[in-house]
């Protein structure tokens, strides 16, 4: 996957996309690169559709290529560690701009709690996914990444899991809402009757 509109990213963003290269574990089919480049692509768009300025679309921008930096050193409280590791390669920008970030990479954390339109955006931009006609796809690479780390024993328990985190998931920005929603609704209805089926052929057997 490509990063668009490459130019508009700060130097500090094309270390940590190199670091991610190189030091992502091959086991993460979900959390790779290419989650995080989508995730920068999604957000580019956002920057547009909202006009956002300049400097906040450059920490908009930073958040969303270090968001799950952690990854290189495990799951757990990877949002933390992602902010943790990244602070030192900040040294262009004021503790003010470093704490926006902050704010943004930890408003991707399940259950999303963004506390303003910029961290809306980020947000809506990491689980854009949902609300897409590729999300099967994507969904695989979680699915064999939760099996990785003992998340999902089973189809079984991946569809509850999904269904689970679907059902309970909101988008935040208006544009996603209009976007996205119906999308997400519609796989939500394939994953019930999966688990429909999958529980029906149990009790037949």
């Amino acid at each position: 996957m490509e990063l668009e509109n490459i130019s508009a990213y700060p130097e500090v963003c094309h270390k940590i996309l190199k670091d991610l290269s190189e030091k992502l574990p091959d086991h993460l089919t979900y959390h790779c690169l290419d989650h995080t480049i989508d995730v920068a692509n999604v957000c580019n768009h956002y920057i547009d559709y909202y006009m956002i300025a300049d400097r906040p679309a450059r920490l908009i921008r930073i958040a969303a290529v270090g968001h799950d930096y952690g990854y290189i050193f495990g799951p757990e409280a990877h949002e933390e560690r992602s902010i943790a590791e990244i602070r030192p390669m900040l040294t262009d920008y004021t503790e003010a701009e470093i704490s926006v970030i902050e704010g943004l990479i930890r408003a991707t954390k399940v259950p999303q709690k963004p506390q303003n339109l910029y961290e809306e955006v980020i947000a809506d931009a990491d689980l854009d996914y949902l609300g897409r006609d590729d999300y099967k796809e994507l969904s695989e690479g979680l699915y064999r990444e939760f099996l990785h780390f003992g998340v999902v024993k089973n189809q079984q328990d991946w569809i509850e899991v999904q269904l689970r985190f679907l059902e309970n998931h909101k988008y935040h920005t208006d544009w996603a809402r209009l976007n996205r929603s119906n999308a997400k609704q519609q796989v939500i209805q394939r994953l019930r009757d999966a688990d429909k089926s999958q529980n029906l052929s149990q009790r037949a057997s």
